[in-house]
């Protein structure tokens, strides 16, 4: 699934939409007639809604990029990531080899980046089309209605922390045919675009030599997770991956103790005051701090997620961001 250091490179995996028979954005049509609009269920409407919507956002934005010089320069250097997009390569092997990376350095710090509303913008709405899949799922496969869907996915969600955690404890749901049907569903390639500012932040992380890895940890399975870098623009930057095997059981995901005991040992971490570590998740951040991680930031793009007791988080030492590259304001000394 990845390729080592100074071995062949591969491209992200997954399906695309069209694979998976979900309806991808080139196939939508803004002007369907009512009769075509009529089949559709909620669901479908929701996501038709969701991907014209985006489709014609990135138009939009296409066009505002021309206006300025510098905006010019950064369109011109996502067009050219999208040509040359880099291939998936990762320094440490498949964790699930077995064979965690050797540790670092003795002050050898490691950087954790979540993905999912994280390396990419909320505002994509890609959370949303897989809240759709979700709530297909469980109406399809537990036979419920569209109340009882969303009741039970976020009871499961609340108690696990994953969705897909409770369908595979309590229904005996194949996790693997899930992520089939779910996060592999997903016309990612219709949405993601390569981000070129967040390459860069990375890139100078990487070379300012203060920072000794840089690692993903994600609840997702490790298809979605190369899909999503590989089209960032950002899958040769990263040293490796920790995910939640959905071969597994029972499943391990933030916020459980034990995926962070995980990822702690598959990266080779040495010293918990060493970590950095970024989510969009409140429950997840508060994970970190209980189990004493070092730097723990969380990225918080709308004010509607901004956390109830935000008033209390600089006595947990947890710092807020509004954006991905104000890592270089929070974060100075890794610069």
């Amino acid at each position: 699934m990845y390729a080592a250091a100074n071995q062949t490179p591969v491209q992200a995996q997954g399906k695309t939409a069209s694979e998976t028979g979900t309806e991808g954005a080139d196939s939508l049509k803004p002007c369907a007639s009512s009769a075509e609009l009529d089949k559709l269920d909620d669901d479908d409407l929701k996501e038709r809604e969701i991907l014209i919507l985006g489709r014609e956002s990135r138009s939009h934005l296409s066009l505002v990029s021309e206006n300025s010089a510098e905006n010019r320069r950064l369109a011109a250097e996502v067009r050219s990531l999208q040509q040359n997009l880099p291939a998936v390569t990762l320094t440490y092997p498949d964790s699930s080899l077995r064979s965690p990376a050797p540790p670092v350095s003795a002050d050898g710090k490691i950087f954790y980046f979540d993905i999912d509303n994280c390396l990419y913008r909320r505002s994509t709405r890609i959370h949303d089309l897989m809240q759709i899949y979700i709530h297909r799922y469980f109406k399809k496969h537990l036979h419920l209605n569209d109340k009882e869907a969303h009741q039970l996915h976020m009871s499961y969600y609340k108690q696990y922390g994953l969705a897909l955690e409770g369908l595979v404890r309590l229904h005996k749901v194949d996790a693997m045919e899930y992520n089939r049907v779910v996060d592999d569903a997903l016309p990612l390639d219709k949405i993601l675009t390569p981000n070129p500012k967040l390459r860069q932040l990375l890139l100078d992380m990487k070379r300012s030599g203060k920072v000794e890895r840089l690692w993903l940890f994600t609840n997702a399975y490790k298809n979605h997770a190369l899909r999503v870098i590989h089209l960032l623009g950002l899958g040769d930057l990263f040293d490796g991956l920790s995910y939640c095997d959905y071969n597994e059981f029972p499943l391990i995901c933030k916020p459980m103790e034990l995926a962070f005991e995980k990822v702690f040992k598959e990266s080779g971490a040495v010293s918990k005051k060493n970590i950095y570590f970024v989510d969009d998740s409140e429950i997840n951040v508060k994970a970190a701090r209980r189990f004493d991680w070092g730097k723990i930031i969380q990225y918080v793009e709308l004010n509607s997620d901004l956390p109830d007791d935000l008033n209390a988080y600089p006595a947990l030492d947890i710092h807020i961001i509004r954006s991905i590259l104000d890592l270089r304001k929070v974060c100075p000394e890794l610069f």
